[in-house]
């Protein structure tokens, strides 16, 4: 172990017992059904106040006293809910010993023994069954019975069967603190179960759409790849010849690449070959297509663009490209070559119209790169060499 490391201590034994549940949407519903339950127990019991029960000999001062400061906690708490935002208003194991001996004076002024008020300890102990695990709704009941007991004896009559009735109510408490305790924990579990489904089916969402992302865009540029890209043009051309438009498919070839990456290396030429994608597509319309062919090669496809418009655009591709050469020596400067063909005018079918483009973009090789040529200028070419020969 290392000198400034200290060995971890254990938990105190009772930790456990005061550790609020972790903070989840199913806690925060909890809380909320509690605050909801004291309103709706407190509403009861002053109309059972005011109106419904007999409270000759009751101390009814301290009574409302008490139901009052109770109603000035819960109906904030139900309201405004700050135990979403502070954990000093969750219910713990302190608020349910407070709450345990609140109980027990109300029960105390309102007949003891014969105080009719005696079930609210049963929602007492349900509530934190609810909220917390088994082991402390068993150390909450304990305690409520043991506080319940005392004020049972205060007033108890030796000569009926009272203590057949307190006994009867203590095993009640502990039933319901137990089965609500079960019932809770199994909830809880179930929610844990299922999100960790959630978990793992976003997992799965986010690892699907990185297969697919792999499968449709290039790791290296992030352009697409050549089969997504192949897929995206046909569509385009098959609008072309709905709506009797034209269709730009442009072959561009990296010059000097091979160069950069035998004297600086392949991570030197991955990281121009990825620069010259980024600014290609910064050099676009928002609904112009562009892939990586393969290699160094890529191709653009452009809606709606004539021969002319597409050699201008080539043009700026060029220039977009030479943005990539800052801290390159002069030697070493990439370039582009380029090849234009145009439906309807050179061809019919993608296939076609980028082998006219290839073959366009070898002509600009020919004539020493870093330019464009057109499938008509490819065409001059071959009725020119009869001739020359």
């Amino acid at each position: 172990m290392h000198p400034s490391e200290s060995p971890s201590r254990p938990p105190p034994r009772f930790a456990w017992l005061f550790e609020l549940p972790p903070k989840t949407e199913r806690s925060m519903r909890m809380e909320a059904l509690i605050a909801r339950i004291r309103l709706l127990t407190l509403g009861v019991n002053s109309l059972a106040l005011a109106l419904l029960l007999d409270t000759d000999g009751w101390h009814m001062d301290a009574a409302w006293w008490m139901v009052g400061l109770t109603w000035a906690y819960a109906l904030p708490v139900a309201v405004l809910q700050p135990y979403r935002r502070s954990r000093v208003f969750e219910t713990g194991m302190i608020t349910a010993t407070f709450d345990s001996l609140m109980i027990a004076a109300f029960i105390a002024v309102t007949g003891a023994a014969g105080s009719p008020f005696f079930v609210l300890y049963y929602l007492s102990v349900a509530a934190v069954a609810m909220r917390f695990d088994l082991r402390q709704a068993l150390v909450a009941c304990f305690f409520s019975a043991l506080a319940y007991s005392i004020v049972y004896f205060s007033t108890w009559d030796i000569s009926s069967d009272a203590f057949g009735e307190l006994f009867l109510r203590l095993m009640y408490m502990l039933f319901i603190a137990v089965g609500v305790g079960h019932l809770a924990r199994e909830e809880d579990r179930r929610a844990r179960q299922i999100d960790q489904i959630e978990r793992l089916h976003a997992e799965n969402q986010k690892l699907h759409h990185r297969n697919e992302r792999a499968n449709r865009f290039d790791r290296l540029t992030g352009l697409m790849n050549r089969a997504h890209f192949e897929k995206e043009a046909l569509k385009e051309l098959r609008r072309a010849k709905t709506s009797g438009g034209y269709l730009s498919v442009l072959f561009c070839d990296m010059d000097k690449l091979k160069r950069i990456n035998d004297e600086l290396g392949h991570d030197a030429g991955d990281r121009v070959l990825r620069a010259v994608g980024v600014a290609m597509r910064r050099a676009l319309r928002s609904n112009d297509l562009i892939g990586r062919y393969g290699g160094d090669e890529f191709v653009v496809v452009m809606p709606n663009v004539t021969r002319e418009t597409a050699y201008d655009r080539a043009d700026q591709l060029i220039a977009a490209v030479h943005t990539v050469n800052q801290g390159l020596t002069e030697d070493i400067h990439v370039g582009l070559s380029i090849g234009i063909a145009v439906y309807p005018f050179d061809a019919q079918d993608y296939p076609t119209l980028v082998r006219l483009a290839d073959q366009a973009m070898y002509l600009s090789k020919r004539e020493g790169g870093n330019r464009s040529r057109t499938a008509n200028d490819l065409r001059l070419f071959w009725e020119e060499i009869p001739h020359s020969a």
